[in-house]
């Protein structure tokens, strides 16, 4: 009863992780809004704007174009600033902005010229100014005088180009106030922000490329000469130097809510008493960075974000405070995620297995969900990292109120459950061999020596390969390999007994042998048909832009023990043994001979009549005291070979024969010629090496031929 009980909770939390996971999955990948997706974002913006926040930076300042400076009348210039002396920088600075808006452009020079002189450091203006128009001569002039301390606003923009469609294109400042405006101009940047599909502005990105926009490929990380954020130019002017994923638009942590960085009318620097009292005659100001934009409901420049409307000049000094004090959230990948969710269906598992008082039991649950949304916001606050809350938590709650009926019978669902483990490690004509005596195999796996062919696979490279591949990209091209490797196994009877990561390893002869001899030529064939695949493999990822992967394979035969291994909680057909270990060292020796599958000498002796075989070392490995022969594969018995193949072996062969007799001059030219043969014969050159070792340093004692292995 406990057994089925226990079942029963089990299948019901596997089926809530599989709904709430596929969904998780679907509205994801579709990058689209949905129930799950609409509450986490929810959930997260909750955490936002209760969580910490980042200090703004006390050089940060917003002069902000707002109703006050944009309604200056000429009544204002009689009247509140008479005071301002006719003539002077600031009454004509006034002056143009009582003219109306949008103001003449040698406002912008004289704003920038106040500012700089008072001691500024930057002055960044969050506007396009992208057609040629009055006062263009004057701030042109006065970036002139100011260079790398003045920056203006780009925009990236979709405008159609014919029959319905559109593209990107990036609108650039007029050539009237910027010398040769470019996309990489870098006085120029642009100002956009991409909210998430809902509208809101969780991330900045801080490089981005047309192409980029168009085709969603994010170029090469270090590509510097792509167009810039109006922050990063900021940035990059107070020598940062650098920043992680400029191409990826990146969670931030916000300064605050809207107007944490005060609005200060721009107005005001031109005022006599405002530039006293606010500005402190400009000291204020000294190595200031400012931010000058629009600001109010003339504007119409206000962006959703977690913490309310904000404008857009706001945006840009949040993003410049993130860059200067690294001040982003990091997204767990997604495998962490959906391991999150696997965790949540086994918590409510073991949670529901461990108490069987209702009441207790759903006092548990309440307080392991407060604390799971309590380690949520932990993790946002101070360690920046955002963990997936609703899925889990989702999963946890509705696997724990929900119970299901188990109306199955025990009999034909074991029966099934066997065939199909079966299936998954050895092939339909040994399943059903099993089937038929399953008496026989599994009094097998209580224990049995045997004789096994056996083969260990691995991937050359594969662990530097999988740290610069993207994760889903690396599981689907490793899986579609195995998916083919194995196809190549149970082609020939083989039984796949194991995967460790990228690595096979695969018997014939532990349940059911036809022969010696034929357990180990199915091996060597299985062994051929994979590299076949591989090859073809290889020249269908490289049309795919794919990297290619390279393999190693060891073949053995010998003695192993198969049985049922492992502890009470789990249990696994298997097979141990030092043939097994062997074949795994001769596996690690193929990328040292430049052979790909390597044969010790029992599976070569088998099959020698049925292929031909290069005689590759006499090998001691380490830790053991007999040596070993090693033989590579050239072609099977009734294979043509050609003229330059069959002139290249037989010179290897006798190269070998001089080698072992110990006469290493005459075996280094014979080496050396079969080199000129075949220039990039790895396995010549390393005797060729060891023959000139040889010539320096004569072996003590008598010589046999024999390489004793320092490495395992």
């Amino acid at each position: 009863m406990r057994g089925s009980h226990s079942l029963i909770h089990a299948f019901i939390c596997a089926a809530v992780f599989a709904a709430v996971g596929v969904l998780y999955w679907i509205e994801h990948t579709r990058r689209t809004g949905g129930s799950l997706t609409d509450w986490e974002y929810w959930l997260r913006d909750g955490i936002a704007a209760t969580g910490r926040f980042t200090h703004p930076d006390d050089r940060l300042l917003f002069l902000a174009m707002d109703n006050a400076s944009i309604n200056i009348s000429g009544l204002d210039l009689d009247t509140l600033f008479a005071s301002v002396p006719a003539g002077s920088p600031e009454r004509r600075a006034l002056t143009l902005m009582a003219a109306g808006y949008p103001w003449s452009r040698e406002a912008y020079s004289l704003i920038s010229e106040r500012l700089l002189n008072a001691g500024a450091r930057i002055v960044a203006f969050d506007l396009l100014l992208l057609k040629p128009t009055n006062g263009d001569e004057a701030l042109f002039e006065c970036m002139q005088r100011f260079p790398n301390r003045i920056f203006l606003g780009s925009n990236f923009v979709k405008e159609p180009i014919g029959s319905g469609q559109q593209a990107w294109s990036l609108n650039l400042p007029s050539p009237t106030v910027v010398n040769d405006p470019a996309p990489n101009h870098p006085a120029v940047g642009y100002l956009n922000f991409w909210p998430d599909y809902d509208g809101v502005i969780r991330r900045v990105q801080y490089r981005a490329t047309l192409d980029q926009l168009e085709a969603g490929a994010a170029p090469p990380q270090n590509e510097k000469d792509a167009p810039a954020s109006l922050a990063l130019r900021v940035a990059t002017s107070l020598g940062v130097e650098r920043i992680d994923h400029p191409f990826t638009p990146r969670l931030f942590r916000y300064s605050g809510r809207p107007g944490t960085f005060p609005a200060v009318p721009v107005f005001e620097i031109f005022v006599g008493n405002y530039w006293q009292r606010n500005f402190r005659n400009g000291a204020s100001l000294r190595d200031k960075i400012v931010i000058v934009g629009p600001y109010g409901n003339w504007a119409h420049d206000d962006h959703r974000t977690p913490l309310g409307q904000m404008a857009g000049s706001e945006l840009q000094l949040n993003a410049i405070n993130a860059v200067l004090h690294h001040a982003f959230i990091h997204e767990l990948p997604g495998g962490v995620s959906s391991l999150l969710i696997v965790a949540a269906a086994a918590a409510s598992w073991v949670l529901t297995m461990s108490l069987g008082t209702m009441w207790l039991r759903l006092a548990a649950y309440v307080f392991s969900g407060l604390a799971y949304l309590l380690l949520v916001k932990l993790a946002y606050d101070e360690a920046g990292i955002v963990l997936l809350a609703i899925p889990p938590l989702f999963t946890f709650g509705t696997a724990g109120l929900i119970s299901l009926t188990y109306d199955y019978t025990r009999e034909t669902l074991e029966k099934l459950r066997i065939r199909h483990t079966l299936e998954t490690y050895v092939s339909k004509e040994v399943v059903r061999e099993v089937i038929d005596n399953p008496t026989g195999y599994l009094s097998s796996l209580v224990g049995k020596r045997t004789q096994v062919a056996a083969i260990v696979t691995d991937l050359r490279g594969f662990t530097t390969m999988a740290e610069c591949m993207e994760s889903t990209q690396l599981v689907s091209q490793l899986n579609e390999y195995l998916s083919h490797m194995v196809s190549d196994i149970f082609a020939v009877r083989g039984s796949v007994i194991n995967f460790k990561g990228d690595a096979i390893l695969a018997v014939w002869g532990h349940i059911n042998s036809d022969s010696p001899a034929k357990d180990a030529a199915n091996a060597v064939e299985a062994a051929s048909r994979m590299r076949q695949s591989l090859s073809q493999l290889n020249s269908d990822w490289a049309a795919r832009g794919l990297s290619p992967f390279a393999m190693g394979c060891g073949l053995n035969f010998g003695e192993v023990v198969f049985g049922n291994i492992g502890s009470a909680q789990k249990m696994e057909p298997t097979v141990i043994g030092d043939t097994i270990n062997v074949a795994a060292r001769l596996e690690g020796m193929t990328k040292n001979y430049g052979r790909d599958l390597l044969l010790g000498e029992a599976a070569a002796n088998l099959v020698r009549d049925r292929y031909r075989l290069q005689l590759v070392d006499r090998i001691i490995l380490k830790g053991k005291k007999r040596p070993l022969k090693v033989y590579a594969v050239i072609a099977s018995a009734d294979a043509q070979i050609d003229e330059a193949t069959s002139a290249y072996l037989a010179a290897y062969d006798q190269a070998q024969s001089i080698y072992v007799h110990g006469s290493f001059k005459e075996a280094a030219a014979a080496f050396a010629n079969c080199l000129a043969q075949r220039p990039k014969d790895l396995l010549a050159d390393v005797y060729l090496r060891r023959c000139n070792h040889f010539i320096e340093n004569p072996p003590q004692g008598e010589w046999a031929g024999i390489h004793v292995a320092e490495h395992k």
